[in-house]
């Protein structure tokens, strides 16, 4: 097959939309955290706040994705200091989901927009959990292995992604 070799590297591009959304929530944290130094008057809650703020940002931060690798064995997607992995063996279907699907997803325990979308969120059109990597919120795939964990990811090319997959199911 042309165009997908042994190890290909698929990278996650964050879109203007997620930019604009991130540098807004940025802006929103930075403000209220100044207007809480403003009005407390020399309190240490400011400062406590500031710094579980940042630390739950810089949590955060460890797991936006950077890449995807297809390989003969398994699919792996990179995150900063997470790595996810899934045994092409054990991949039940790759299928394309609409931008429209995701409209009604939500995160349980992950991030919506700061850097990327990202975590455990819930489908309530399946009423089913299911892993987020994507740095934009569009082109969508759907992976779904034989013990009935989802995981969707956004890429550049999702056709060539879902093809590299295919060619080692």
């Amino acid at each position: 097959m042309a165009g997908v070799d042994a190890n290909y590297k698929f990278r996650f591009r964050i879109d203007r939309r997620t930019r604009w959304f991130t540098l807004g929530a940025l802006a929103v944290i930075a403000c209220g955290v100044g207007a809480l130094f403003y009005s407390s008057g020399g309190s240490y809650l400011p400062a406590w706040f500031t710094t579980v703020v940042a630390a739950l940002l810089l949590l955060a931060a460890l797991s936006i994705p950077r890449f995807m690798r297809v390989s003969p064995h398994s699919v792996e997607i990179h995150c900063v200091m997470e790595l996810i992995k899934i045994p092409v063996r054990d991949i039940r279907y790759v299928r394309f989901i609409e931008r429209s699907q995701m409209r009604y997803c939500f995160p349980i325990w992950g991030i919506y927009g700061i850097g990327g979308y990202y975590g455990y969120y819930f489908s309530l059109r399946e009423r089913k959990v299911f892993r987020l990597a994507a740095s934009q919120w569009r082109n969508f795939v759907l992976i779904e292995d034989i013990y009935e964990e989802q995981y969707v990811v956004s890429c550049d090319d999702p056709a060539t992604f879902v093809q590299a997959i295919e060619q080692y199911k």
